[in-house]
């Protein structure tokens, strides 16, 4: 996982691989990371992941939460096509904004 301060105004989490049950400690600190940027919106992009687990979906929906608190900007970028189609099956691109990329970092 990397943590990319992409602009004065965004900071980018790059989680790759499985986000699975077993990780979620230290996803949870990344996420804690990323909201200790002060950055107005927070890009979670899952260019590199390739699965994930419904505990990683809960601490989504609560780290959404606790940036709506704090007036902070979630947004999902660069899903796979699969992941992307999950995402919509379940109903989370009601909840957090889920922007299309272009398959390269940054976005």
């Amino acid at each position: 996982m990397r943590l990319n301060e992409s602009s004065p105004e965004e900071v980018e989490l790059i989680p790759e691989g499985n986000l699975a049950r077993e990780d979620m400690t230290e996803f949870q600190a990344w996420l804690d990371r990323a909201l200790q940027t002060l950055r107005r919106t927070i890009v979670l992009n899952f260019k590199g992941v390739s699965t994930i687990s419904s505990s990683a979906i809960g601490k989504i929906l609560h780290f959404k939460k606790t940036c709506d608190e704090l007036g902070r900007r979630l947004v999902i970028r660069n899903c796979g096509a699969e992941m992307l189609q999950l995402l919509k099956m379940i109903k989370f691109d009601a909840l957090i904004d889920i922007e299309p990329g272009n398959g390269e970092d940054g976005g």
